[in-house]
C-alpha cells in the first residue's frame, strides 16, 4: 500500500476518533508549507530534460493524450453525473499529483468551496491505490512478451539508462557550475528558493493570469538547462523528503472536515471519477498502440502513471524487472526498456500536463 494512502487513511481515522481537529494547525508548519510549495515545483521542473522529451516523444504524446482524454471525459460527461464543480475539480488530482491538488485546493478555498477541497484530497489519497497495481499488472504482462522476443534474439538495440542520465545535463549552460565544496544544502536551497520567488513574482506581475505553479515549473526547467540550479536540486540538497513531508500539511489540511457522513456522500462521485478516468485511458491506450506501435499494455501503463507519478514510476519498472527477468541481463533489459518511458510519462503527466490543466480547470469551479 502506498505511503500516501496509508498516512491519509490513518489521519482520517485519527480525526474521527482521538486527534483534535487542530492537529495540523498546531504543528505550526502551514506557513512554511505555503513557502515551500513553489520551491518543490521548481525541483520537479529540474527533473525534466528537453533532450529526454525529444527521445521519448511517443511516450510524451501518449501521456498528454491520456491526460487530455481524462479532462474532456470528466468535464463534459462527468458534469452530467456529479456536477460541474466536482467534475472540474477532479481533473487535476486524477491527471496528476501533489501540485495539481494544491492548485485546486487553493482556488477552492479562496471562494469558500471547502467541500471541493476535501473531495480532491480524498481523490489524491485513493488514486495511488488504483494506479499502481494497474501499472504493475500491465508492465508484467508486457514484460513476458518482450522477454520472449529477447530470448529469441529478435531485439537488436537496447535503450541505455545512462544515455537518459547524460541527457539530463544542462544544455544551455550560462551560469558556471557550482564548485563541489559550495554545493551545500544551504546554497542549493537558496538557489531553488530564488527561482521559486522569481516565479511567484512573475506570476504576480501578470495578475495571476498564469498560475504561479505553472510559472515555477517552467522556471525549474529553464534554470536547470541554464545551469543555475542542479538537476533534482532538492535531492542534491538532501531536502526533498523533508519538503515533501511539510507539503503534506497542505494536502491533508481539509481532512479534519471530512466527516464519515461526508465521506459516504462522496463515494459516488469518487467512483464515477475513477471509472471515467480509467475508461478514458483505456481508449487512448488502444488507439495509441495502433499509431505508435507500442503494445496496448505498455500504453495503458504509461497513461495510468498520471495517478501516481514519481517515485512510483521508478519503483514499478524495477520491481517488474526483478519479478519477470530470470537473469541479470534480462532484468537490465527490462529496466532499460521500461524505466525511461515510465519516468518520462510520469513527469509529463504529473509535472507538466496536470499542472497546466489544473490551472485551467480552476476557472470552472
Amino acid at each position: 500500500m502506498p505511503m500516501i494512502f496509508v498516512s491519509g487513511f490513518l489521519l482520517l481515522i485519527g480525526f474521527w476518533t482521538f486527534l483534535p481537529a487542530s492537529t495540523l494547525a498546531d504543528t505550526g508548519l502551514f506557513q512554511l508549507s505555503v513557502i515551500l510549495a513553489p520551491m518543490f515545483v521548481v525541483h520537479t521542473g529540474s527533473m525534466m530534460s528537453i533532450a529526454q522529451l525529444r527521445q521519448e516523444y511517443k511516450t510524451v504524446l501518449i501521456a498528454i493524450a491520456a491526460v487530455t482524454a481524462i479532462a474532456l471525459l470528466l468535464y463534459f460527461v462527468g458534469s452530467l453525473l456529479i456536477g460541474k464543480q466536482q467534475a472540474a475539480a477532479a481533473v487535476g488530482p486524477i491527471s496528476g499529483g501533489l501540485v495539481a491538488v494544491l492548485i485546486i485546493q487553493e482556488a477552492a478555498s479562496a471562494i469558500g468551496l471547502e467541500r471541493i477541497a476535501i473531495f480532491v484530497t480524498l481523490l489524491f489519497v485513493l488514486q495511488l491505490f488504483i494506479g499502481l497495481p494497474i501499472a504493475a499488472l500491465c508492465l508484467s504482462r508486457d514484460a513476458r512478451h518482450e522477454l520472449s522476443r529477447y530470448r529469441a534474439g529478435e531485439v537488436e538495440d537496447k535503450v541505455s539508462v545512462e544515455n537518459h542520465e547524460q541527457a539530463s545535463a544542462p544544455r544551455w549552460r550560462v551560469f558556471p557550475e557550482t564548485p563541489k565544496d559550495l554545493k551545500t544544502p544551504f546554497i542549493l536551497l537558496t538557489k531553488a528558493l530564488i527561482v521559486a520567488w522569481l516565479a511567484v513574482w512573475v506570476s504576480g506581475l501578470m495578475d495571476g493570469a498564469i498560475n504561479k505553479f505553472i510559472v515555477a515549473l517552467a522556471f525549474g526547467v529553464l534554470f536547470k538547462e541554464l545551469g543555475f540550479i542542479e538537476t533534482r536540486v532538492l535531492d542534491e540538497a538532501n531536502s526533498s523528503g523533508f519538503v515533501l513531508f511539510v507539503l503534506f500539511i497542505l494536502v491533508y489540511w481539509y481532512l479534519p472536515k471530512a466527516s464519515p457522513e461526508l465521506l459516504v456522500e462522496m463515494i459516488y462521485p469518487i467512483v464515477v471519477c475513477f471509472v471515467g478516468a480509467l475508461g478514458a485511458i483505456s481508449v487512448v491506450a488502444f488507439l495509441a498502440g495502433k499509431v505508435t506501435g507500442y503494445s496496448w499494455r505498455l500504453c495503458m501503463a504509461l497513461g495510468v502513471s498520471c495517478m501516481f507519478g514519481f517515485p512510483g514510476t521508478l519503483i514499478v519498472p524495477e520491481e517488474v524487472a526483478k519479478s519477470q527477468g530470470e537473469t541479470k541481463e534480462e532484468q537490465d533489459y527490462l529496466v532499460s526498456l521500461y524505466l525511461p518511458k515510465m519516468l518520462i510519462a510520469g513527469l509529463t503527466t504529473v509535472s507538466i500536463a496536470s499542472v497546466v490543466i489544473a490551472g485551467v480547470m480552476v476557472r470552472f469551479l
